[in-house]
């Protein structure tokens, strides 16, 4: 475990205890530090700072010269850059995590954006009147050419957090969640609506705002009891900052989206024995069985030691119920979990200053799982490493079911140990038959690289055609397709896709290809600032994005008609911060944040 600095120890202790001690709500318990395992929210505050020439040189990586046939689907009017005096300048250039729905010729990729605008008050102070964190990229022509625009925030109100993910209807009726902020200030799940293939949306509609919500997840299905209707779910994660815990949420909508019916289907309990799951659960995916109607959420309860669980829930009527999906795994802490352990080294990125009520200054750090590149910086009040150019990892669970056929593929460390800086990471996947009657032995889909090798963010498909994977006609579909980045040992990460044309079996080496034309450099989110009050504070280039948030938690597929559409977060390309004294990467060029597709036809 890594020794504590003097002066972040007591901050810590005001909230580390015993390891079964309740955790301020976000975080989990992980090696004696805390894990924020929420999502980063926007914000605008900052004091005066020197002339960054203090800190020493930061000298930024820059990407090769991109090539390939991928391509980027964002558009750069979503970019803008601003400056103000006696301020460092604004960079609104980050565009990741994206997802993907088609419908024939049409698609449509969601994905973050950072639609910000910074104003300056009568009084100097700088304040954000718009920050559209969701956007969207639609093509009408198969993927050959893509136009973007931001979508429309929550009636009245001028702010959307992204996390957002996309489906379609068998109408053609695209929907899109994501989480925004409504007029009265509150965090609340969304949903928007395309009824002319995904070309324009309508206003987002406020689906839930209970608790502070994170990390939603959409799908379209047919109706179990009425399969000519097509429901439209969501699900997402509810923290209770009173408690520390979190709740998983779900929505039900039988009417084209128009409302939305809420309920909580997964209240997890504090167990006192630490290595047994906890009361924190996050990363939720859903997914339907697009023949039978079946709903299935797959998600991470969180231990206190170095394993994670891994949980699935199944409905059989439209939502109205839940029941686990049993692993039955030997030495698990109960039938319904699936041990893992997470990805990425265990990093910091920045660290908040406070006082205890006697005073005193304290550091409180933000630990992260990351991958990253370059030289480690050193000078952490964690004592964690801590790197200029890193992206947040986790363990979001991707889930698909076609015929009670299941498959679930997820990112697992190579190590026990949690954050492991010399582990690698390897994508797993489980399948099952007979509708989680009984499960596979997990295979590691792609054993190629070095050891520390690190593949992350799967994306999981099924089949050659939509009809195929609905048609209760035909057999369950023996294709399956799974998208994923790799990070070598040189730092820089590529986009593959393995496929099986087993039902998952195998994943012959010779049927994994590269989608990205160039590999991408990590863009430079965790830079040390020169804060006189601060040591330990470190900054995104792009300074509304939090420390180490780049590239994103996930990526997309979608199978229509023989071809597999791709889309991830992808930083090949390059931007150059603006000439500014106050900031730490003045002048540099540096790699920036792109959405890229590649569309590979199934031979």
């Amino acid at each position: 475990m890594p020794r504590l600095t003097a002066l972040c120890t007591a901050a810590l202790a005001l909230f580390a205890g015993a390891a079964t001690a309740q955790a301020p709500a976000g975080t989990i318990a992980k090696n004696g530090l805390r894990l924020n395992v929420r999502s980063d929210f926007p914000v605008l505050a900052e004091g005066p700072l020197p002339a960054a020439k203090s800190i020493g040189d930061i000298t930024t990586l820059v990407p090769p010269a991109a090539s390939g046939t991928d391509r980027r689907v964002n558009d750069r009017a979503l970019d803008s850059v601003q400056t103000f005096p006696g301020s460092r300048p604004f960079v609104h250039t980050s565009v990741a995590e994206g997802t993907v729905a088609s419908f024939g010729p049409f698609l449509v990729a969601l994905h973050s954006a950072s639609g910000a605008e910074v104003v300056a008050r009568e009084n100097g102070a700088l304040a954000v009147a718009r920050n559209v964190g969701l956007a969207y990229s639609w093509s009408g022509d198969g993927g050959r050419s893509w136009d973007s625009a931001y979508m429309p925030p929550l009636p009245g109100a001028n702010v959307s957090y992204g996390f957002g993910s996309i489906d379609v209807d068998r109408a053609g009726n695209f929907y899109a969640g994501g989480i925004g902020l409504s007029a009265d200030g509150a965090l609340t799940v969304s949903v928007n609506k395309s009824v002319d293939g995904g070309r324009r949306f309508g206003a987002a509609l406020p689906v839930d705002a209970q608790g502070r919500v994170d990390k939603s997840w959409l799908a379209v299905g047919p109706d179990p009891r009425l399969p000519w209707r097509d429901n439209v779910y969501l699900t997402w994660i509810a923290f209770d900052d009173a408690s520390g815990a979190s709740t998983l949420r779900f929505a039900r909508s039988s009417d084209g989206g128009h409302s939305f019916a809420t309920s909580t289907v997964f209240t997890p309990e504090l167990d006192p024995e630490p290595a047994h799951p906890q009361n924190v659960v996050q990363f939720p995916m859903v997914a339907t069985d697009k023949a039978t109607g079946h709903i299935y959420i797959a998600f991470l309860q969180f231990g206190f030691v170095a394993q994670d669980y891994l949980r699935v829930l199944e409905s059989a009527d439209g939502g109205q119920s839940f029941h686990p999906v049993a692993f039955n795994l030997p030495g698990a802490p109960n039938p319904y979990v699936y041990p893992v352990t997470q990805p990425g080294t265990f990093s910091e990125c920045g660290a908040a200053r406070g006082a205890l009520p006697d005073g005193q200054i304290v550091y409180v750090p933000n630990t992260l799982l990351t991958v990253h590149a370059g030289a480690e910086l050193g000078g952490s009040a964690s004592g964690l490493p801590r790197h200029a150019h890193a992206t947040r990892v986790n363990l979001q669970p991707a889930i698909a079911a076609s015929k009670g056929n299941l498959h679930l593929a997820w990112a697992n460390s190579t190590s026990l140990e949690f954050g492991d800086p010399a582990s690698g990471a390897r994508i797993h996947y489980l399948r099952s038959r007979n509708n989680g009657a009984s499960w596979s032995s997990v295979q590691t889909i792609d054993a190629s690289g070095a050891p520390a090798t690190r593949q992350i963010m799967p994306a999981i498909a099924l089949g050659r055609s939509k009809f195929e994977v609905g048609s209760v006609l035909l057999p369950p579909p023996s294709d399956v397709h799974i998208s994923y980045s790799v990070q070598g040992e040189d730092g820089r990460l590529v986009r593959r896709i393995a496929r099986s044309t087993n039902g998952g079996a195998s994943f012959p080496m010779q049927d994994i290809r590269t989608l990205s034309g160039t590999p991408s450099t990590l863009a430079p989110s965790n830079v040390p600032l020169a804060d006189p009050n601060n040591p330990y504070r470190t900054t995104n280039y792009n300074r509304l994005k939090g420390a180490c948030v780049s590239l994103g938690d996930y990526a997309g597929i979608s199978v229509d008609a023989g071809t597999v559409h791709t889309v991830w977060g992808d930083s090949r390309e390059t931007v150059r911060q603006p000439d500014d004294a106050l900031d730490p990467i003045s002048g540099q060029l540096h790699a920036r944040e792109d959405v890229y597709y590649r569309a590979v036809p199934l031979r």
